[in-house]
């Protein structure tokens, strides 16, 4: 099992890239395997945003061995060909510790622009163009909402890992291309956290969607990691991430440096 820090990167801390930066150096330096920001251009409430992408490539040069990446990307805000082009460089940058999480999105980072794009298909049809930029073989896509002629980028290895709301269908439309998936489950009070057997059902849909036996799992488990970790490894379970669950960013820096759960739970 390996564990990960994921928070938000806005508000007027978090927002703050240079104390994102600060808390993955010290979920580095306390033993943390990954490190992970929210993907937003535009947060009801909250005027303060900070790019992830520019914020993890200052992540990617001030660490040396922590995974890293955006959970997640949505393909129809940001374009598959200039995500394809970010993920490059970062997985370069990074020497090879980067993770592209990919999902449909939110309204909030669409309409305030007048985009009306299909948020799912998008999706879809994006992480197939996504793979196929990054192969380093030429690319003529001819697709329904993307277009790609005499396109080539250099072959650049990246994971993808597929998000989006389960038990809906959307994150599994594109498992063939993908490598890991990242379930959410809301209830009345909001995330819910999957069971086990949830999270074992959520790996079968998966492979029987086109996913790798081996695929990651990945469970956002809010501010709290579940005691049963065993049991999730016997699901299929890979990365369990966190936000600690702090409301203030020294709250949240204690909880880093506190190093993730690795025995005793």
């Amino acid at each position: 099992m390996r564990f990960a820090i994921h928070v938000p990167s806005f508000g007027s801390s978090l927002g703050d890239p240079s104390v994102l930066v600060s808390l993955a150096v010290a979920a580095e330096e306390a033993g943390w395997d990954g490190f992970f920001v929210w993907d937003h251009v535009v947060v009801p409430g909250e005027s303060v945003v900070a790019d992830p992408w520019v914020t993890l490539g200052a992540v990617a040069a001030r660490t040396s061995s922590i995974r890293l990446g955006p959970l997640v990307t949505s393909l129809g805000r940001r374009r598959p060909w200039k995500v394809a082009a970010e993920a490059s460089t970062l997985q370069r940058l990074s020497g090879g510790r980067f993770v592209l999480g990919v999902g449909a999105g939110v309204p909030q980072d669409y309409s305030p622009f007048g985009e009306r794009v299909s948020r799912a298909e998008a999706m879809s049809e994006g992480v197939g163009l996504l793979r196929a930029l990054l192969s380093g073989e030429v690319v003529e896509h001819r697709g329904p909402l993307f277009q790609a002629s005499g396109v080539r980028f250099a072959p650049v290895e990246v994971p993808i890992w597929v998000g989006g709301v389960w038990p809906r269908e959307v994150p599994f439309r594109a498992a063939a291309h993908a490598s890991g998936v990242v379930p959410a489950t809301f209830g009345e009070g909001g995330l819910v956290v999957l069971s086990p057997a949830d999270a074992a059902r959520v790996k079968a849909d998966f492979v029987a969607s086109g996913g790798a036996a081996d695929a990651d799992v990945a469970l956002w488990g809010g501010g709290v990691l579940p005691a049963n970790v065993a049991e999730y490894e016997e699901a299929g379970v890979t990365w369990l991430l966190t936000d600690g669950g702090a409301v203030e960013v020294e709250e949240l820096r204690a909880f880093v440096v506190a190093g993730p759960p690795r025995s005793g739970v």
